[in-house]
């Protein structure tokens, strides 16, 4: 019998039908750890502005420049790395990237000028920007479709749990070692993990498939997803899911989707602006009104804390409400939270409840945009959806930071700021709502299982 007269083996269907392996666990885990050291890099450089603003004799101000360097490579990344994991791979792309910020986050701590630490962050940043749609893509590929919403939330858990673990490191270490500190440990992590997924990380069977791999190599990895059975070379592995001819950006607008690329590019935008700009600014702002390096990497860790706990549970709440319900509630009441920080200064006690609700209801938020990300799409262009609505996210996130800079540099109080800062989440709740009712009663035009979002909810 011929290779194409052998029963054809549906990859999709295969994953779907069995439960989750021992490979499939492993997976999420390396790609928890490269969600969790990319958040940890957040927060830290957030953490030790205060002393490297001391250190490099600039103006809180100019610090701006540094936040959104860094985001700006992020953005540049996920827009150029995205698409070239929908290509190469998503497992070559995603540990590229983890050494390359691994590197560069290492060479930070050697830096003696602004100018420098603007190209180190910057390069920084690239490498961080590759690292995200590659592991979430791998990791909604190696996920049934039924626990996609919720196991892909917990993924990304490890983004504010990274934080959390970077706040209180940071808190503990930049007083007593210096600010060089966090970024050795910082950058020395993600090279260990590299070298880890290397030897650990399996490449995405539904991308092998795609891509022409051999039946050969393909069936040594389905055999080993839990409950899978054996598989020869001799069986054809195919994917029912939609296949696009090309792996352009037109396609994120074509069968039904353009609506959906729309609110995913908007939300992202926004809630990323408020995700990283609180991160990176409030250590800063906190500390004007009063509030010490070590009490603001305590306030970051309850944020952070709050994000996590939001995350992981935000998928159950999708799967009874509805994901544009949960995320307008989620995103307005956020807005609130965020907003009153600034009211609460210098209360210690105050900015550490409304930075841990703030987190709960804007992690959760945004862990629910970063599961549907990779739902929403098919197979061959997952990675350029996903690249693409994180460069929208990393946008916002190049924006934010500026922006609060120049508020700064008007001499805004600090209430100000933060009212201003939780404007976002206000139009993020409205632009949510009214896409869903748009959309409600309606299935879309679509033929792919997964890309209508409200088949998930």
């Amino acid at each position: 019998m011929t290779l194409s007269d052998s029963p054809a083996v549906d990859i999709s269907e295969l994953i779907d039908r069995r439960p989750l392996g021992a490979l499939q666990i492993r997976v999420l885990i390396l790609c928890g750890l490269a969600a969790l050291l990319d958040g940890m890099d957040l927060q830290s450089i957030g953490l030790a502005a205060p002393s490297m603003i001391r250190a490099l004799h600039v103006e809180p101000r100019a610090f701006a420049a540094v936040f959104s360097a860094a985001l700006l490579g992020l953005m540049l990344g996920a827009f150029v790395l995205g698409p070239l994991a929908d290509r190469i791979g998503r497992k070559r792309v995603l540990i590229v990237s983890v050494l390359v910020f691994g590197a560069f986050s290492l060479c930070t701590a050697f830096t003696g000028s602004l100018r420098t630490l603007l190209v180190m962050r910057f390069l920084t940043g690239l490498g961080l920007g590759g690292a995200m749609p590659s592991f979430l893509s791998l990791g909604a590929e190696f996920i049934p479709h039924q626990r996609r919403t919720v196991l892909l939330s917990v993924l990304w858990a490890g983004f504010p749990l990274g934080g959390v673990l970077g706040g209180l490191l940071a808190s503990r270490i930049i007083p007593e070692f210096g600010w060089q500190s966090v970024f050795y440990i910082g950058g020395s992590l993600p090279l260990v993990l590299a070298v880890v997924l290397m030897a650990a990380l399996p490449e995405s069977p539904a991308f092998l498939v795609a891509s022409g791999a051999s039946s050969a190599h393909i069936a040594r990895l389905v055999s080993r997803i839990g409950g899978a059975g054996s598989f020869s070379p001799s069986n054809r592995f195919v994917l029912t899911e939609e296949r696009v001819s090309t792996r352009s950006v037109t396609h994120l607008f074509t069968e039904g989707r353009a609506g959906g690329t729309l609110l995913l590019w908007t939300t992202y935008f926004l809630i990323f602006l408020m995700l990283v700009t609180n991160t990176a600014w409030s250590p800063t702002l906190l500390h004007a009104a009063g509030i010490e390096v070590q009490q603001s990497g305590i306030a970051m860790a309850a944020f952070n804390l709050g994000s996590v706990i939001g995350t992981s549970i935000v998928g159950l709440m999708i799967r009874r409400w509805g994901v544009y319900p949960t995320l307008s509630v989620l995103f307005l009441i956020s807005a609130v939270m965020l907003g009153a920080i600034g009211s609460a200064a210098p209360s210690f006690a105050l900015i550490i409840g409304l930075q841990g609700l703030a987190g709960f209801f804007l992690g959760a938020g945004s862990s629910g945009l970063i599961a549907l990300a990779p739902i929403f799409y098919p197979v061959a262009i997952r990675s350029t959806g996903v690249g693409w609505a994180t460069t929208m996210g990393r946008f916002g996130s190049f924006v934010g930071p500026l922006a609060v800079g120049s508020l700064v540099a008007r001499h805004w109080e600090i209430v100000s700021i933060y009212a201003a800062l939780g404007a976002p989440a206000l139009l993020a709740a409205i632009v949510t709502a009214g896409f869903g009712l748009a959309t409600a009663g309606s299935r879309g035009t679509t033929t792919h299982s997964e890309s209508d979002p409200r088949r998930t909810a």
